[in-house]
């Protein structure tokens, strides 16, 4: 486990032979919550009209156009607390652990990587690397195996300065640099900026590289391409 590996995290490692954390991993939050999205005041004060033919009484639960019935509310629940038993369930099985006893752990309840080694969510603590030297050991008859990490990260910084120049008028990177502290120079037409613009059009199928002057920059080229 990273950073945070918690809910869903811990969820995919709890079946795991061995869980690593690092000290500082936020995991647990062992716990399901459903969220009803009801737009219906909302729409109705702007004058929007919704129709639908529902097959079933529980079958626009989902439509931000239904509003939160009752009945709807205790469907939501039963749907909630099948999949916090199913959670809990596997959690039991996995770490052998009574479903009382993972109840006390879960209910939503973040720890540190290191309480939950304390109280048996967690095996060992460590980063990637000790969690690939247990897996050599185990799983190999041999140290002498390569190591594959995906995804696969295709960039280099042998690329940058080609990426940042290409369609620019600058005709180096140093002088993409100055140009940031011309005076004369107007801020939206800094070769610079351009620079990135084109290297966000060139990295499309490199999802997991992103330069940005700024944080608002990097949302609206995310997402709104601008």
């Amino acid at each position: 486990m990273g950073t945070a590996a918690a809910s869903g995290g811990y969820y995919i490692a709890t079946k795991s032979k061995k869980i690593f954390a690092q000290p500082t991993t936020l995991t647990g939050s062992i716990g399901v919550f459903l969220i009803k999205f009801d737009a219906t005041n909302f729409a109705k004060s702007y004058g929007i009209h919704s129709d639908y033919h529902p097959r079933g009484s529980h079958s626009a639960a989902t439509s931000p156009f239904a509003p939160l019935t009752p009945a709807m509310k205790d469907n939501l629940t039963r749907i909630s607390l099948s999949f916090y038993n199913y959670f809990k369930k596997i959690v039991a099985d996995s770490r052998s652990l009574s479903v009382e006893q993972v109840e006390n752990l879960a209910q939503g309840r973040v720890w540190t990587g290191e309480q939950a080694k304390e109280i048996g969510l967690v095996d060992e603590l460590g980063g990637l690397d000790r969690a690939m030297m247990y897996a050599k050991s185990t799983f190999t008859k041999s140290d002498n195996v390569s190591v594959e990490y995906w995804p696969k990260n295709t960039f280099s910084l042998e690329d940058l300065p080609r990426m940042l120049l290409s369609g620019s008028k600058c005709t180096s990177p140093w002088s993409a640099f100055q140009s940031l502290f011309s005076e004369e120079t107007n801020f939206d037409r800094l070769c610079i900026e351009v620079g990135l613009n084109t290297l966000m059009v060139s990295a499309q199928d490199k999802p997991y590289f992103l330069l940005a002057m700024d944080e608002k920059t990097a949302v609206d080229l995310i997402v709104m391409g601008e």
